[in-house]
């Protein structure tokens, strides 16, 4: 497993490191996928990723049945 992934930010099109451990919550909201930080300060991040992609990046490929 890993915590650190690479998304790519939707604002700027540039990467982002982001660990997956510190993420409370994601959404998608049209063409994005938000993901929401835990603490409370409500820091989020827009990344062009979709959730399945995120686990995927963070767990390996999911195994074909």
């Amino acid at each position: 497993m890993r915590f650190w992934i690479e998304c790519t930010r939707c604002e700027t099109g540039q990467a982002a490191h982001i660990n997956i451990a510190l993420v409370g919550s994601m959404w998608r909201d049209g063409e994005r996928t938000v993901l929401a930080f835990v603490g409370g300060d409500g820091q989020r991040i827009e990344v062009t990723e979709t959730p399945e992609q995120i686990m995927a990046l963070h767990l390996g490929p999911l195994a074909k049945a």
